[in-house]
């Protein structure tokens, strides 16, 4: 009987975790507690209200405030632009060690900023990840002076 029971519980256990983990997940998505769980979310709904509540308050006085960054400036973009390629030539004229790192954190560097500089003179950066293509690179430069925006 003991042997039967060893396999129901490494088959049912696995199942009942999965279960109890998506119930949870949609606990916290839909904010209605599962069935078994009703009667004891009354006062812990009430603590949550009030914390709710209290946080609100805080809000308002300025104490708990999220402010979104203000986004930076073309002309610091375009500045940044330039460091950032003059940047890259020193390190790609320089014998320092792990060369091709440096180059592909520059590039990375050189593009996230290029692609805020698009974004910024309303052109429509490609979505893709970092450093960006040679090929995409020159045309995102190409399409940034033939805009007027010059760095």
């Amino acid at each position: 009987m003991r042997a039967a029971l060893v396999p129901l519980g490494i088959v049912l256990l696995p199942g009942l975790v999965y279960v109890v983990l998506f119930e949870l997940i949609r606990w916290a998505g839909d904010g209605e507690p599962p069935r078994v769980l009703r009667p004891l979310a009354g006062p812990g709904r009430w603590v949550l209200d009030r914390l709710a509540v209290l946080v609100d308050g805080l809000e308002r006085v300025g104490v708990v405030r999220r402010d979104r960054p203000e986004p930076v400036p073309p002309v610091l973009l375009a500045l940044e632009l330039r460091r950032l390629a003059a940047d890259i030539r020193r390190i790609d004229a320089s014998d320092m060690p792990h060369r091709a790192a440096r180059l592909s954190a520059a590039f990375a560097a050189y593009d996230s900023v290029l692609v805020d500089l698009c974004r910024h003179a309303d052109l429509v950066p490609p979505v893709g990840l970092l450093p960006l293509h040679p090929r995409e690179r020159l045309a995102l430069e190409a399409d940034l002076v033939a805009s007027g925006v010059d760095w």
